[in-house]
């Protein structure tokens, strides 16, 4: 996997909890934690776009199904 060096600013605070996982041994280095964090953001975002389409596209159906019997309810 081809990897790029990026920049960011983190709070002290996010800074000891990162450090805290390295020397409990859940990860070998700071990147790995950050790595593995955006890995499951960015599963979770997918996921949580995924079932807001989902959502978007039965709503668009019901409405679609509305306007087919609309003409038989006027009668």
């Amino acid at each position: 996997m081809d990897t790029q060096r990026i920049t960011i600013r983190l709070s002290q605070h996010d800074i000891h909890s990162i450090d805290l996982f390295v020397r409990a041994g859940e990860f070998a280095t700071r990147s790995e934690v950050i790595r593995h964090a955006v890995n499951d953001f960015i599963k979770n975002y997918a996921n949580n776009i995924i079932e807001k389409a989902e959502k978007i596209k039965k709503v668009q159906e019901l409405e679609l199904a509305v306007k087919s019997i609309e003409p038989y309810m006027k009668k």
